[in-house]
């Protein structure tokens, strides 16, 4: 049987994700995702000098009011995105082309309902929720404007990072990462024009996070017509599969809970910082989590997304082989990359807080001092990430979950609430690195179990065909 769905993958459908060596291909998808977003990052750089200068205060206030909305966009964006590009895959790779298509059709139209359906609600209660997100009676009508203008694009947001996904399990990569990257600058000149030139304030800003991302939807017209795609939207998919919809949700729900373990660690660490520190120190960890770690995350984040094609596809065309020669480039390629980024980051801590500091010199100095801490072992609290990705994409959900909350939340948050308590601030800080290397020998367990698991299915199907696979001699 796993000779056959290897042949079906490798001759009739010709995917380079089951037949080319597999380091290069994991460096091919995670770099043409780290170009897209860059450009991302750029943005988000350039629309805090825009917005802080165009609106000043109020503007910022009200951009950090409705964060948690944007959160809940990536959250989504994707779980979504993992969920449907993992269950296509599968089936992609096990010669199921008919089963990939209906999948992604699924996969379209359950998060249309969803987005929709969220999007009204937000819309609607738009007053409360702005309350509920802390908006003083000064922002509360900004907030509510700026609200109800986002949500008008939310669907296109989420739907759009859904289908660049499936994408990269549709070997298109570069489409997806030309998506990121038009969008990106297309939304920072839109930013600036409202802004300096028409005047829209607050609602020119808002406009600009609906088509920062929202501008990606533009990927479904590849779907409708290329002939060169098997994923396809049909009309006759809008009536939901019930089982097929649990599927791609529950593959999903740990991206969704990585990114509410992060929301529950920044609220932490930001309250732990106020008690012990004050305002010096919180705005010390927005420079440094907003910027420096932010890059690191989109590291190990497009690292992810080098994974999971490779993986998906894979692992339904049975080849453990190849599963386990992903697992060893993955870990060593993600941490020797941000061991790198991060060492520069601390050698050059002060000039790098200076362009977020101005002419704050106690500020700077105490963010670049923090540089260390935060940024030292980062290189091994990713690998929790990225494995995650990995058993999301063999479907072992369970394990995904629990590796995706691993670093903020089973480790880190305990550890700031224990070294606080002996250390006080200084054991905030310094509680980062110590959780690093915690979640590191945490996620070793789950690579060693799952490496020896693969290695025995391995020479299982060796010993079954007598006949040593293509990857198996290369690793």
């Amino acid at each position: 049987m796993a000779e056959e769905a290897t042949a079906v993958a490798v001759t009739d459908e010709d995917r380079e994700l089951a037949t080319k060596p597999v380091h290069g291909l994991f460096v091919k998808y995670s770099l043409i995702t780290l170009i897209g977003m860059a450009a991302q990052a750029v943005m988000v750089i350039l629309e805090g000098v825009i917005i802080g200068n165009g609106l000043g205060s109020f503007g910022l206030a009200v951009v950090g009011i409705i964060m948690p909305l944007e959160l809940l966009n990536l959250a989504l964006g994707g779980a979504l995105g993992m969920g449907v590009a993992t269950v296509a895959g599968n089936r992609l790779g096990a010669g199921d082309a008919a089963g990939a298509r209906k999948a992604f059709s699924q996969g379209f139209w359950l998060s249309t309902y969803l987005i929709l359906a969220i999007s009204v609600l937000i819309f609607i209660f738009a007053p409360q929720i702005a309350l509920m997100l802390g908006a003083t009676p000064d922002l509360a009508d900004g907030v509510v404007t700026f609200i109800r203008i986002f949500m008008c694009f939310y669907p296109f947001c989420i739907l759009g990072q859904m289908m660049g996904s499936v994408l990269r399990v549709d070997e298109k990569p570069g489409l997806a990462t030309a998506a990121q990257f038009g969008s990106a600058v297309l939304a920072v000149v839109w930013l600036y024009c409202s802004i300096f030139l028409a005047n829209l304030g607050v609602v020119g800003a808002a406009v600009y996070y609906g088509t920062s991302i929202g501008l990606w939807f533009v990927v479904i017209f590849y779907f409708i017509f290329s002939k060169h795609t098997k994923f396809k939207i049909g009309f006759s998919d809008m009536k939901l599969d019930g089982a097929l919809c649990r599927e791609i949700l529950v593959i999903g729900l740990p991206t969704f809970l990585m990114q509410a373990a992060s929301l529950v660690y920044t609220t932490v660490i930001n309250n732990y910082l106020g008690v012990l520190g004050g305002d010096l120190e919180i705005s010390a960890f927005a420079i440094l989590n907003g910027y420096l770690v932010y890059i690191l995350n989109m590291m190990w984040l497009c690292a992810t997304y080098g994974v999971q094609p490779l993986a998906s596809v894979n692992f339904g065309a049975k080849r453990p082989d190849r599963l386990r020669t992903l697992i060893r480039v993955a870990v060593v390629d993600t941490a020797a990359a941000i061991a790198v980024v991060s060492a520069l980051f601390i050698v050059c801590a002060v000039p790098i807080c200076t362009i977020f500091c101005g002419n704050e010199p106690d500020l700077i100095a105490l963010a670049a001092a923090n540089a260390l801490p935060l940024c030292a072992l980062a290189c091994l609290g990713a690998a929790s990430n990225v494995m995650s990705a990995y058993f999301q994409a063999v479907d072992k959900v369970v394990i995904a979950t629990v590796l995706g909350m691993s670093r903020y939340l089973v480790f880190t948050v305990p550890c700031i609430m224990i070294m606080s308590s002996f250390m006080g601030i200084t054991g905030v800080w310094w509680a980062q690195p110590v959780a690093d290397v915690l979640c590191f020998a945490f996620t070793m367990v789950f690579v060693v179990r799952e490496l020896r698991r693969l290695g025995a299915l391995h020479a299982e199907n060796a010993s079954d065909t007598s006949e040593p696979s293509q990857e198996g001699a290369v690793a």
